[in-house]
């Protein structure tokens, strides 16, 4: 089923616009139903009901008498406050696929549940790219990674859940969310998780979707492992990228074993050196036993990527290794982390491992 949109706008020319981008669009998911006359509206609510309900704030009708009649919000000229005696206002002269988030953000908070069905356009190809030290460049490397997927023209998300990490050091997109959005809506008991993140997702001019990163990191001490499972189980279910590249801090445990077992692939990134190898070493020493006291396996997806790694004898390979090497990329100093990215996406013969 589609999410039942009602639209009150006296403009014709704007309703006619915002119309044609939506049914040329967002059909799919969208049944829309469009007054220009108050009274015609006022009609229409006699006997029916809707998922979502934009009003023009000068339509003649207030929106706190349609507030039985589903999810309402006032389209506006100018937005002062987006929220104003608990009615949503959302600025009507934006790019319109910002409204269709608007009108999906709105449905996932309404509280309906198991009417909308998005179409599936991806087969779910799960990522993880972690290190088992910090500094490696591991965050640089999914980067690089997801870039790479998307330049191929497959739909790819890019999901940073470091702690302190930002996607917005290299990305950047319109729109009116961010990151601690989803939080919330996973600490709701009402609002809808998948639309929520469909509502809050951005697109860099690369063609890799993300979240802006929550406007303080303290928000992502809110995020549970639970909350990441069940992030990672939406993707999966929902399908609507090919590859989903998850940026993460490792962490030694059981539950975050949990999130490593919903994974297709698990790419680690090292450099080489002294005190990193000896960490990785006794890493995969306990995740040896952490999966036999969990009767799982992890460690046979996983792969490693050399980052950094010197020809000098500051970097070697890690000793009796017993899983496959993607490739080793060379240090690259004096440089800025988006020509970083740019260096290891011309370094084709790695990425050609990890399509």
């Amino acid at each position: 089923m589609q999410i039942q949109l009602v639209i009150g706008e006296q403009d014709s020319r704007y309703l006619n616009n915002l119309l044609l981008f939506l049914e040329k669009n967002h059909m799919d998911k969208l049944e829309i139903f469009s007054f220009s006359r108050s009274d015609m509206l006022q009609e229409y609510f006699s006997n029916r009901k809707a998922d979502v309900i934009l009003v023009d704030e000068r339509f003649g009708i207030e929106a706190e008498s349609l507030k039985s009649f589903g999810k309402v919000a006032y389209l506006c000229d100018s937005v002062s406050e987006p929220v104003s005696d608990g009615i949503r206002r959302i600025a009507k002269y934006k790019k319109p696929d910002l409204i269709y988030k608007d009108i999906l953000d709105l449905y996932a908070e309404s509280g309906n549940r198991g009417s909308f069905q998005a179409k599936a356009a991806g087969t779910g190809n799960m990522v993880l790219v972690t290190s088992f030290s910090g500094g490696v460049g591991a965050s640089t490397f999914a980067v690089a990674l997801a870039k790479k997927y998307a330049s191929r023209g497959k739909k790819t998300l890019y999901l940073n859940l470091e702690t302190v990490g930002s996607s917005a050091d290299f990305f950047s997109g319109t729109g009116n969310y961010r990151f601690e959005d989803v939080i919330f809506a996973l600490k709701s008991q009402r609002t809808d998780v998948r639309l929520k993140m469909e509502s809050a997702v951005r697109v860099d001019k690369s063609g890799v979707a993300f979240f802006e990163p929550c406007s303080t990191a303290m928000y992502m001490l809110e995020l549970t492992t639970e909350d990441i499972v069940r992030i990672v189980d939406v993707l999966e279910l929902a399908r609507t990228y090919e590859y989903v590249v998850v940026d993460i801090n490792f962490q030694l445990s059981k539950e975050f074993l949990e999130i490593m077992k919903r994974m297709d692939r698990v790419i680690l990134v090292a450099d080489g050196t002294e005190t990193a190898n000896t960490k990785f070493v006794r890493t995969l020493q306990a995740l040896s036993i952490l999966e036999s006291q969990t009767k799982s396996n992890v460690t046979g997806n996983m792969s490693v990527v050399y980052n950094k790694f010197s020809s000098s004898k500051s970097s070697s390979e890690i000793p009796e290794l017993r899983m496959p090497v993607i490739g080793k990329l060379p240090p690259v100093k004096h440089a800025l982390v988006h020509e970083i990215v740019d260096f290891m996406l011309s370094r084709q013969e790695i990425f050609e491992k990890l399509s």
